[in-house]
């Protein structure tokens, strides 16, 4: 009897931690390119293409390596070279609203965020200096890897916190974020534009395209009176040709006047 129950206890908590882990999936491994790693509870194994990601893991990335993410609800994370990047919160309530967080440590991710029907539904990411709040849109985030990258790349203990500040610079593809700095300040990042926020919440946003210039209309000068008088002679001369010739009125009618021509722009 007493085995029997501890098999049972046993089986139930091998499904429980199962099924936990499965609710905690945050997406999918879809390509690999070099040295790409996950690291857990201070162990770190080689990311494959098809392997899961679960809450409160944390991709690696070595030099001239990349990797791309699927998330559940269909986003795309492409993760650069020389990148850290930790799943820090995946959630779902019971109306189906998903919240997931990202921490950036350093490196490069490009997020293709799927547009959120749920108004409750939240996709956030942060760094050293900036929290980013997204509803649907194409963006990058950029952070300076540190000096001593080669012994924090392993690192358990490495954390938001207990790194040095990075500028953190977004660069915005498509739709609409909102940043907020160290200060609580908050900036809408519209598409089109660069933005950089340092330690010291100084923001700067620049646009990515020049700006588009019109063209010039080319004003055409209203005849003169020595142009009028110069047409009225040449059609005079004009018309006296085509009498002596014998042309009757309607030939005279179809007379063509050619005026100068402009060259006040330089043209030949």
């Amino acid at each position: 009897m007493n085995t029997f129950y501890n098999i049972s206890c046993l089986f139930m908590l091998v499904f429980m931690g199962s099924s936990a882990s499965f609710a905690q999936q945050v997406g999918t491994i879809e390509r690999v390119s070099g040295d790409v790693w996950l690291m857990e509870e201070g162990k770190a194994w080689r990311l494959q293409q098809g392997d899961e990601v679960h809450h409160n893991h944390t991709i690696i990335t070595e030099e001239r390596s990349i990797t791309r993410v699927e998330l559940m609800d269909g986003s795309l994370l492409n993760i650069g070279a020389n990148t850290r990047l930790k799943l820090q919160q995946y959630a779902k309530d019971e109306s189906d609203a998903s919240t997931m967080n990202f921490d950036v440590l350093w490196g490069n991710v490009r997020y293709f965020v799927k547009k959120m029907v749920d108004p409750n539904s939240a996709f956030n990411v942060k760094t050293t200096t900036a929290a980013i709040g997204v509803r649907g849109t194409e963006f990058e985030v950029r952070m300076p890897y540190p000096d001593n990258i080669s012994g924090l790349r392993f690192s358990p203990s490495a954390s938001l916190s207990s790194i040095a500040l990075q500028t953190t610079t977004v660069d915005m593809e498509e739709g609409l974020v909102v940043l907020t700095d160290l200060k609580g300040n908050e900036y809408e990042l519209p598409a089109g534009t660069i933005t950089t926020v340092d330690a010291d919440s100084n923001v700067v946003q620049v646009s990515k395209y020049p700006p588009v210039v019109q063209p010039r209309p080319i004003e055409i000068p209203v005849p003169t009176v020595s142009m009028q008088k110069t047409a009225a002679h040449a059609q005079k001369a004009g018309a006296k040709a085509a009498i002596s010739t014998g042309a009757n009125a309607s030939v005279i009618q179809n007379v063509t006047i050619t005026p100068p021509r402009f060259s006040g722009f330089g043209g030949r």
